[in-house]
């Protein structure tokens, strides 16, 4: 079972693609724009149409498919597979609503598990805020669409909206694009991420992670994709219990049983939960339907059991515990300057010197006469290793350092381990 189609073309993607080779994988890479990383490693690449069905290859020619990125999962590329007869990892599209809907998720977990919610409405006019607005308070209140953003689209009051006009203007801009925007409460705690694949039945729990969405150091600016994250060697986070991991592990089988019962089909695929624990207990900030960027680094970098037995035992429904090594992992990711703003620096040439440790992972570049530019988002994310979280922060910024270009960091990725950022 080593015939894989991957779909997707990002450093996630590459990092699937890197666990599927070193398992012995044959890959295929469909990709909508050429990754220089994920094309060394596949013996087989097609560029074209992601998110479309129809422009993918044949799904029949593979063993099994596997889905890297939400547009394809939000264009039913799952479900086109799965009715062609050929398994795949990935959630069919009305189930990966979990994440491409903001209003269905909190809907859903209205239902499954009241308690992770935080108080929320789903508006589809801004004269719709007021009530809440009278319920939490103005200055309580984060405005997400109901919709994929690449993880761009929240904004909270006091940081991004600053009065109430900012914060009406936002939701009917929203709304020119989205059928309805949903208001939540702002949550106080501390983030973390936990990951799981999923057998339509049983959760196969990942390795922990941390991840810092904001632009720049001491969580400033905008929110991005991600600029970095880190895992222990333990597997666990020094602020969790295992009281919390057990809540955040109850709360995401809750979600997949409910999916199974209201939509009639397994769940089979990765769930990532963006979950923050607060003062009143463990709730959800967001839940993803693939593997997280850069998450999917930092636990498919340390997998010693061979990523394509899990994949053949999660599409058999008897997915079982899955090995990773006791080894630390901090990624740092490399952005163009300007990012994630509308000055960000495009088609930009990068170096990388040859003496780089760290594990590379290509983002959004390109390769044109064997060089790498840039597009306008993410680059490259730095992985580094090692016993503990202090010695792969310092082997993945001593490898920072060593690519060129008009690009930029964070500098304090992992430099609280303990709750802080």
């Amino acid at each position: 079972m080593n015939r894989v189609l991957l779909i997707g073309n990002g450093a996630r993607e590459h990092a699937i693609a890197t666990a599927l080779a070193r398992a012995g994988a044959k890959i295929h890479a469909h990709m909508q724009r050429n990754n220089p990383g994920i094309a060394h490693l596949a013996e087989h690449v097609t560029i074209g149409n992601i998110t479309n069905p129809q422009a993918i290859p044949e799904p029949s020619d593979f063993d099994f498919v596997i889905i890297g990125p939400e547009a394809p999962l939000a264009g039913g590329v799952a479900d086109y597979v799965a009715a062609k007869g050929t398994p795949v990892v990935g959630p069919l599209r009305a189930l990966a609503r979990i994440e491409t809907s903001k209003a269905y998720a909190r809907e859903t977990l209205s239902r499954v598990a009241p308690d992770a919610n935080p108080r929320y409405s789903i508006i589809r006019s801004p004269d719709e805020m007021r009530e809440f607005e009278s319920e939490v308070g103005l200055e309580q209140i984060v405005v997400k669409p109901d919709g994929l953003t690449g993880g761009k689209g929240v904004r909270l009051f006091g940081e991004h909206l600053r009065n109430r006009d900012e914060v009406a203007a936002y939701i009917k801009a929203l709304l020119n694009s989205h059928e309805s925007v949903v208001l939540e409460e702002r949550l106080v705690g501390t983030e973390f991420t936990l990951q799981a694949l999923v057998d339509g039945s049983r959760l196969a729990l990942l390795p922990l992670v941390r991840d810092y969405k904001r632009a720049y150091d001491d969580d400033k600016g905008p929110n991005t994709g991600s600029m970095g994250s880190y895992s222990r060697e333990t597997h666990d986070l020094t602020y969790l219990s295992p009281d919390d991991i057990a809540r955040a592990k109850r709360v995401m089988q809750a979600t997949i049983d409910g999916l199974k019962r209201e939509n009639g089909a397994d769940y089979k695929g990765v769930l990532y939960g963006q979950f923050i624990k607060t003062q009143d207990g463990i709730r959800v900030i967001e839940f993803n339907a693939r593997f997280g960027d850069p998450e999917a680094m930092n636990v498919l970098s340390i997998m010693s059991s061979s990523f394509v037995d899990v994949c053949g035992m999660l599409i058999d429904g008897n997915l079982k515990r899955i090995e990773f090594e006791p080894t630390a992992t901090v990624c740092v990711y490399v952005v163009p300057e300007g990012y994630p703003g509308p000055e960000t620096v495009k088609d930009s040439p990068i170096t990388i010197d040859a003496d780089i440790q760290s594990e590379l992972y290509y983002a959004s570049v390109y390769e044109s006469n064997g060089e790498i530019y840039t597009t306008g988002s993410r680059a490259i994310a730095v992985l580094g290793k090692g016993d503990t979280v202090p010695e792969a922060r310092r082997n993945a910024y001593a490898d920072v350092t060593k690519i060129h270009g008009r690009l930029r960091y964070r500098t304090d990725i992992a430099a609280n381990i303990n709750g802080g950022s």
